[in-house]
């Protein structure tokens, strides 16, 4: 299968705080993703922070009410992507999140998110109170 040319892209979407809405429209920007760069692991790596940032918005942000919304933007080069979510809640401090690696955060559900997208993408910066996140990853 040929691959399509490549091509920046932008895209701007707002999706209803739903969570079933989030494997679709993430497969759907990691598919482009990867057909830009041709790298599997980056397109992976877009693909599990994306969908982290967008089920904090969800879940965390919004909190999970159905007529909430959260706003996605990207901008895609062959060389960078910057992804911005964003969401209708009232924000968080970024700095009092946990270490999810520390030995007492280890059996917790929750908190591996942002380190997973801190982990896999060259920047993580929250802004309007931490209801955003831009997430920029270099290819």
């Amino acid at each position: 299968m040929a691959r399509s040319s490549k091509q920046a892209f932008n895209l701007q979407e707002t999706l209803n705080t739903d969570l079933k809405k989030i494997p679709g429209f993430v497969h759907r920007v990691s598919e482009k993703i990867f057909a830009l760069t041709g790298k599997k692991e980056e397109a992976f790596h877009v693909k599990l922070s994306l969908e982290e940032a967008l089920s904090n918005a969800m879940r965390h942000g919004n909190k999970l009410k159905p007529g909430a919304k959260v706003i996605v933007k990207i901008k895609a080069s062959p060389k960078m992507i910057l992804l911005d979510v964003h969401d209708e809640g009232k924000g968080f401090d970024s700095r009092g999140l946990s270490d999810p690696t520390n030995r007492e955060n280890l059996r917790s559900p929750s908190g591996r998110g942002v380190f997973l997208m801190r982990k896999l993408m060259d920047k993580v910066e929250f802004y309007d109170g931490g209801s955003g996140v831009r997430i920029r990853k270099k290819f």
